[in-house]
């Protein structure tokens, strides 16, 4: 099965919503307190992300701000080994 990596991305650290991030994608990466990896199968949308982690629709956190962004498999940068050693094991998948 082909994975989707979705980038959630806060305005503030949320421990309501990083609490639902963790609970509902258990195959997540925390990089800093405002931004997560998650990944997903090929079915799920960037909208289903931002309903289930609580910055979108009738459940929204009210003190939560924040985007999803589809990511594709194109990445650069320098950073943590953990973060390009999670990109790379769900990529595998």
């Amino acid at each position: 099965m082909t994975k989707k990596v979705f980038a959630v991305v806060l305005k503030e650290a949320n421990e309501t919503v990083e609490r639902k991030i963790m609970d509902n994608y258990p195959k997540m990466h925390q990089y800093t307190d405002t931004f997560y990896l998650v990944a997903c199968g090929p079915d799920v949308l960037a909208k289903d992300i931002a309903v289930s982690v609580g910055i979108k629709g009738e459940s929204r956190v009210e003190s939560a701000s924040g985007v999803v962004f589809k990511l594709n498999t194109v990445y650069s940068g320098y950073t943590e080994r953990t973060l390009w050693e999670w990109l790379s094991s769900v990529e595998d998948e």
